[in-house]
């Protein structure tokens, strides 16, 4: 039996790929795994690259399809791993040498749904920026696992929306889908997981490297992308509201979108400015102001939230010269 599966969605990174196959192919894991390679329309050298590898490992499966976009490549690679595990991996980072045994122990150890592990943040060139640690989360519930109806509020908020640093149990994610189409996908996939997940726990190693100076990531869009935000934060709402537990995590819910949108008003292309604050105003923000600023919430949230208060009650033309100009 496959233990794991690892996903690795590929499109134009033929300049890190050897960086990202490397450490998989030799992991020292003393069980079977496949790792799933989803060639998304690369228009460089990564295909050749990923066929040089596959002639070296076994364990590689190499998937061609036209670009559909980083949702469909990892939708495609969940429909047929056959792993009782799965792991995200962006082709343009890492993990550790042994990231797989350690997450296969602990979750099997735990009966996991889903292991949530720590990352190095660092540059192409491996220099270590910041390293994840959730303190709070080891204080609250150590080894113990956790979920939906049993974390206090503050975990939905903590826990990192991002795909890969988490392993996820096959048969949970089997019928769990990313938004194709949209940037900011995990944010409703992370809704809809943590909904589901019966048993989370947290193994507090660095087993990720992510790598943040990468010249075209999508952390750096501009354009007309960045207004996905809106889409992915009102799926993961409805998630949320399907699920029951809105009212329990709805401060959390805003406070993480406001924060999204404040940092987009910041870099958005001038030209896009008028129509991204147009969206905002349109937003239908159902919390209570005074309770939200009761949440314990850090301070750039609430300033976050009170800017996108602010739009809300002001004329366009005025929040544009104030904020861009003043």
């Amino acid at each position: 039996m496959i233990a794991i599966s690892v996903i690795v969605p590929v499109y134009n990174v033929e300049k890190y790929l050897i960086q990202c196959i490397e450490p998989l192919i030799r992991q020292e894991f003393d069980k079977d795994y496949e790792i799933i390679f989803i060639n998304d329309g690369s228009t460089d050298n990564s295909e050749l690259v990923l066929k040089y590898f596959a002639q070296k490992s076994n364990k590689i499966k190499i998937i061609t399809q036209e670009n559909k976009g980083l949702s469909e490549a990892r939708n495609e690679g969940v429909k047929i791993a056959q792993g009782k595990y799965i792991l995200f991996v962006d082709s343009d980072d890492f993990i550790a040498a042994n990231a797989l045994q350690l997450l296969y122990d602990y979750a099997e150890n735990h009966n996991s749904d889903v292991v949530i592990f720590d990352m190095h943040t660092g540059t192409s060139d491996l220099e270590i920026k910041q390293t994840s640690k959730w303190q709070n989360i080891i204080d609250k519930y150590g080894d113990n696992s956790f979920n939906i109806e049993t974390a206090e509020p503050f975990v939905y908020r903590f826990v990192p929306v991002a795909a890969w640093n988490k392993l996820y149990r096959t048969d949970l994610i089997k019928d769990i889908k990313f938004i194709k189409g949209i940037t900011c996908e995990d944010v409703p996939y992370w809704a809809e997981v943590y909904s589901k997940a019966k048993r989370i726990n947290y193994l507090p190693l660095p087993l990720y490297f992510y790598l943040c100076d990468r010249q075209n990531a999508i952390s750096k869009n501009r354009n007309e992308k960045v207004f996905d935000v809106f889409k992915a934060f009102e799926a993961a709402k409805n998630t949320l509201i399907k699920s029951g537990y809105y009212d329990k995590l709805k401060y959390i819910h805003w406070a993480h979108f406001a924060s999204n949108l404040a940092i987009h008003l910041k870099k958005i292309n001038p030209e896009l400015r008028e129509n991204f604050i147009r969206k905002i105003k349109e937003l239908d923000i159902d919390i209570n102001m005074e309770e939200f600023k009761k949440q314990n919430f850090f301070p750039f949230e609430n300033k976050d939230m009170e800017f996108i208060q602010y739009i809300k009650d002001n004329d366009i033309s005025n929040i544009l010269n104030n904020f861009y100009q003043g």
